[in-house]
C-alpha cells in the first residue's frame, strides 16, 4: 500500500549510525520536513539492537520535527529499540507502533547449564568487526541461567562499549580492542582493553532525570546512564600511558529476571 506523502514520509533508520550514514539520515529527514507533510514515520524495523547513538538521533529527529510543527512516529519497532528507551524511562517521548501483534516481548524462559568459563577475542576497531562477533557472544551468554532479556542487556552492553570504542578513542581500524567475558559463581565481568585516547567513564557520572531530560532535550551522557542501568558496577584502570581498561560487573542469580 502507497502512502500519501503529503500526510505522511516514511524515513527508514539505518541500523549502524556510521558518520555517513547518520550525515543521510538526517539530510533525508530535511528533505521530508520541507515538504511540510502531516507526518513523518520513522521506519525501525532494522534495529536489532539500539545504542545511545540511535536513541540521540530519534531524539534530534523528533526535536526537529516538532519545531517544524510535524508529527512524527517509529514505526516497527522491535524489542531491541523497546528495551533500551524503556531502561531510559523515555519511551512517552516518543509516539510508537510496535513491530507485529507480540509488542516484542521475548521470552523469558531462563536458559540451562551454567559453567564456569570465559569469552575471550580480539576485535578489530571498526564497527562491522564489532558486529561479526556478537553471534560467539551470543552463543556463550546462552549457556548461562538467565532469562532471554538478561542476555539481551548484556549483549546490548558489549555493543555499546565496543562501538564507542571504534567511533571515539582514536584507533586506526586495524588495532585491536581486547574482550575478555569471565563467569564466575554469581557475577559476570565485561573487560575491555585498548591502546586508545585515555578515557574514564567513570569520571564524570551523569544526573539523568528522563522527565527533566524530555523537557530540557537532554542528549549527553545516555550511553553511559543506559551501561549503569544494565550493569551493577563499572571502573577504570589506565595501565602505564598505553591502555585503556574498563571492566564491568553483573551479578548473576538463577533464573533471573531482568526488571523491564
Amino acid at each position: 500500500m502507497s502512502l500519501d506523502t503529503k500526510k505522511c514520509r516514511l524515513i527508514s533508520v539505518p541500523a549502524d549510525f556510521d558518520d555517513d550514514s547518520l550525515q543521510g539520515f538526517f539530510d533525508e529527514l530535511n528533505l521530508a520536513i520541507g515538504d511540510e507533510p502531516l507526518e513523518i514515520a520513522l521506519d525501525c524495523s532494522p534495529l536489532e539492537h539500539a545504542t545511545s547513538r540511535h536513541i540521540n538521533a530519534l531524539w534530534d529527529a523528533l526535536t526537529r520535527c516538532e519545531r517544524a510543527g510535524i508529527a512524527m512516529r517509529l514505526t516497527s519497532v522491535a524489542y531491541g529499540l523497546r528495551r533500551v528507551l524503556s531502561v531510559l524511562d523515555l519511551t512517552e517521548l516518543f509516539t510508537i507502533e510496535y513491530e507485529g501483534d507480540r509488542e516484542n516481548r521475548m521470552p523469558h524462559a531462563p536458559v540451562k547449564g551454567r559453567v564456569s568459563e570465559r569469552f575471550e577475542v580480539e576485535i578489530d576497531a571498526k564497527i562491522d568487526a564489532v558486529t561479526d562477533v556478537m553471534a560467539g557472544l551470543r552463543t556463550f551468554l546462552e549457556r548461562l541461567d538467565l532469562t532471554e532479556i538478561g542476555v539481551f542487556d548484556l549483549e546490548t552492553v558489549f555493543y555499546e562499549v565496543a562501538t564507542n570504542i571504534c567511533r571515539h578513542s582514536g584507533l586506526e581500524q586495524h588495532r585491536k580492542i581486547r574482550f575478555v567475558a569471565d563467569l564466575s559463581e554469581d557475577e559476570i565481568s565485561f573487560e575491555f582493553t585498548d591502546a586508545g585516547e585515555r578515557f574514564d567513564p567513570t569520571g564524570n557520572t551523569p544526573e539523568f532525570d528522563p522527565h527533566l531530560a524530555i523537557r530540557r532535550r537532554q542528549s549527553r551522557g545516555i550511553g553511559l546512564v543506559m551501561i549503569q542501568r544494565l550493569m551493577d558496577s563499572i571502573s577504570y584502570d589506565r595501565i602505564g600511558r598505553e591502555y585503556n581498561v574498563v571492566t564491568l560487573r553483573k551479578r548473576l542469580t538463577p533464573g533471573m529476571e531482568v526488571v523491564e
